[in-house]
């Protein structure tokens, strides 16, 4: 298997990335032109693989970074500035609080992993913190809501034997079943950093998000005119 390990975390960053970006690509824009609006469901499965990568590449950041409050702190920072172009993309709102973008739950992911470690042995205060983490994750209505709290966790605890950590995330994605094939990729990270190293790529990917969505905000504006969220 260990010959099999030749994706990098820029690798996967990338992979992740890219198929966020086709996800998103097919809610803002492809469903509402009639031309292409067939390959609509295509988009929505091909986006389906990115969200437990991104869960995966939290799990090593927050075992690996310099400075967890950095870290914690880019998260949350990134969340209230992503928040506009997610709602503009997501609910045609400029102020949508039934739902918040992913970096809330990434966000709310670090801190469960934080509490958890430190309550390392204590099951049931482990426990509460999980719980809590999920609640607000459910009460604010984050992205993936309890759910992807509750998959960040998963892969955090069984990350120590991949067949473990992938049947714990084949279970956390019943209800997302196309989601499993991230776990194709993940599998063959060879736990390396790879080719992308500096301040200017690593805030490239937080960068990334806010913008792409403004992109596909004004892309749509402009081929389709303004439009309602399908749902």
């Amino acid at each position: 298997m260990e010959n099999f390990r030749v994706l990098s975390s820029s690798s996967l960053k990338m992979i992740a990335v890219i198929t966020m970006f086709i996800d998103h690509l097919g809610f803002a824009l492809v469903y509402h032109l009639p031309s292409v609006n067939q390959h609509y469901q295509i988009c929505r499965d091909i986006g389906r693989i990115a969200f437990p990568i991104f869960c995966f590449l939290l799990v090593e950041g927050f075992l690996h970074t310099s400075s967890r409050k950095k870290y914690a702190m880019n998260l949350f920072v990134f969340s209230l500035l992503s928040e506009l172009p997610y709602d503009l993309v997501f609910n045609a709102n400029r102020s949508a609080w039934h739902s918040q973008n992913v970096f809330f739950t990434l966000f709310l992911g670090l801190m469960v992993l934080w509490g958890i470690e430190y309550f390392y042995g204590k099951i049931v205060f482990q426990g509460m913190v999980l719980s809590c983490g999920m609640l607000i994750s459910y009460f604010i209505h984050c992205d993936y809501d309890w759910k992807g709290i509750l998959l960040i966790a998963l892969l955090y605890l069984c990350r120590h034997d991949a067949l473990t950590m992938t049947a714990a995330g084949f279970a956390c994605l019943y209800w997302e079943w196309k989601a499993i094939f991230a776990f194709l990729p993940i599998n063959l990270y060879n736990g390396q950093r790879g080719w992308m190293k500096g301040k200017i790529t690593k805030y490239f990917f937080y960068v990334f998000y806010p913008l792409h969505l403004l992109l596909l905000v004004w892309l749509r504006h402009q081929l389709v005119g303004p439009s309602m969220p399908i749902f």
